[in-house]
């Protein structure tokens, strides 16, 4: 058995953590198994930066404690120690001022602290340095990283308690029994991921404007697409422009949380896929957009008619207000934190990489994503070769993509908390599938209902197994998924609940949607026929 070292012993669940806590596998954000490297760097700063958020917002909660098991993260959710009504008096106060500007502190914190940290992390890309020198940007980093999620939970946290005064005053004026439903008051918000998107579209419109472009996008694999555009004078042309894009929105990679990932603007091939996508039908972005604007004004026209007039009514108007302005708060904080920060750590973790390959302590720079914090640091300091165990590890993270993990570890809290913001943002519904009658049911996150022939997608390399009208079956979705929205018919997930992204989105592409089933992807199969009632929250299958 591998000795473990001290670092590692303090990220690494073990049995008397599981004694003392109750831990659960978030398999909203973090469904896939992670890199040794990535762990490292993550799970020290979600466990320390939280406790600093917490404890600046007043929050009820102490932290979210992370730790590693077969390659998977497991949190645990520490309560505050002290007086809880007081401390809940204490955070109410101290939010409510914050609900106007939520959005703005985290354009605040972009222009001043993350993007000049990402402009620092390319330009030591581009510097020489000695391996003493990687060492210290390396340790400038793993700091950072913790900063990073304190700012990062300081800036989504007070969204949760400004949704839950929306719904209440939703549920009081209007005497609606489904508080979810105020939600329909706030789709058709631009958000990073719908830009994205956007962007994406009129590069496919470029396409279809051309016999050439698009000659070469439907005549040849993706993977030769590049190369074909680069032999024809207006393809070369279409390049200039996708490189610009990928300049602004290519920081990311499929699954978001991870260093191991190819990053968009490293790899092209998935974002010439999901331009792909959108040659498959006629769409057009701006058109269903504007459609969904019109669609929430009207809503909330008709929300507003049902409550009696007074200062009730006048305090919702307010709220919802404030809730349109802040309501890309969630995309656009995954876009400019929880994606472009490991995607920009990792183009900076891949020229240490190279350092390391010329010092002959690696066989390839992606090599050091395989070694812990600890462990890279040593290396950096005394270079000796480790290709045993980059070996070990990588065998370790085959078999640990391929383990089905226990969705818990300990004993649950005798009293559980009765949380409307983790319900709304992780799903704690318990699997309910009724064989006999061939349904099962999860959260309604998106009104319809829509009959069609199921895809289960497991990963962005399965994207390509989609056609236009299919049902998209996954555990959860992150935004670099978003073009799939476009194209299905449905979308049912295992995990989340109405404001995870699967929910969001599929709310914004009017796309009948039941997410945090638990089961979907164990009981439906590619080639099932379902219907999804994305109003009821219910799947029925059976057909084949």
């Amino acid at each position: 058995m591998t000795q473990l070292t001290e670092f590692q012993r303090e990220i690494i669940l073990n049995e008397e953590d599981k004694q003392n806590y109750f831990w659960v596998q978030d398999d909203v954000h973090l469904a896939h198994a992670v890199s040794p490297l990535f762990a490292s760097f993550q799970i020290p700063a979600m466990t320390k930066g939280t406790k600093t958020a917490f404890e600046n917002l007043k929050m009820p909660l102490r932290q979210f404690m992370m730790k590693l098991a077969d390659g998977r993260l497991y949190q645990a959710t520490l309560p505050h120690e002290g007086d809880m009504p007081s401390r809940i008096r204490e955070h109410q106060e101290l939010v409510g001022p914050l609900f106007p500007i939520q959005k703005q502190r985290l354009m605040d914190s972009v222009e001043h602290i993350f993007s000049p940290f990402y402009r620092q992390l390319d330009a030591y890309r581009s510097q020489t340095a000695t391996l003493d020198e990687a060492k210290q940007r390396v340790e400038e980093l793993f700091a950072f990283y913790e900063k990073a999620w304190q700012l990062h939970f300081e800036i989504v946290m007070p969204r949760g308690g400004h949704s839950m005064a929306l719904e209440e005053l939703y549920t009081r004026l209007t005497n609606e029994s489904d508080a979810t439903a105020v939600y329909e008051c706030l789709s058709g918000v631009m958000n990073k991921t719908l830009e994205t998107d956007r962007e994406l579209w009129k590069l496919a419109v470029q396409v279809k404007q051309s016999a050439v472009l698009e000659g070469i996008f439907t005549g040849f694999p993706t993977e030769e697409i590049v190369s074909q555009l680069d032999q024809q004078e207006e393809g070369r042309a279409f390049l200039t422009g996708l490189r610009a894009f990928l300049e602004i929105y290519g920081y990311r990679s499929p699954n978001s949380h991870e260093f191991l990932d190819e990053t968009w603007i490293e790899n092209p091939n998935q974002v010439l896929y999901m331009i792909s996508a959108y040659l498959q039908k006629e769409y057009d972005f701006e058109k269903e957009y504007a459609q969904i604007v019109q669609k929430r004004e009207e809503k909330v026209l008709e929300t507003l008619a049902k409550m009696p007039e007074g200062e009730g009514k006048q305090a919702f108007i307010q709220l919802h207000q404030w809730a349109l302005e802040a309501w890309g708060l969630d995309e656009d904080h995954h876009f400019y934190i929880d994606a472009m920060l490991p995607a920009k750590s990792r183009l900076f973790l891949l020229r240490v990489g190279e350092m390391l390959v010329d010092a002959n302590v690696v066989e390839a720079p992606n090599d050091i994503f395989f070694l812990y914090y600890d462990e890279l640091l040593d290396v950096l300091s005394e270079p000796a070769l480790v290709s045993q165990t980059i070996e070990r590890r990588k065998q370790e993270h085959e078999q640990n993509k391929q383990k089905n993990v226990p969705p818990v570890y300990g004993t649950p809290p005798e009293e559980v908390p009765d949380d409307p913001i983790l319900e709304r943002v992780f799903g704690i519904k318990t699997p309910d599938v009724n064989e006999q009658e061939k349904h099962f049911s999860g959260y309604a996150a998106s009104q319809g209902q829509y009959t069609g022939v199921v895809k289960v997608v497991r990963g962005p390399e399965d994207f390509s197994k989609i056609q236009t009208g299919d049902v998209l079956v996954c555990k959860t979705t992150t935004p670099p998924w978003t073009v799939l929205f476009s194209v299905v018919g449905a979308v049912v997930t295992d995990a989340g609940g109405i404001l995870s992204h699967a929910g969001t989105v599929a709310r914004e592409y009017r796309v009948p949607s039941v997410v945090g089933t638990k089961v979907a992807t164990s009981v439906l199969r590619d080639g099932d026929i379902v219907t999804v009632d994305g109003t009821n929250g219910v799947v029925h299958f059976g057909k084949q």
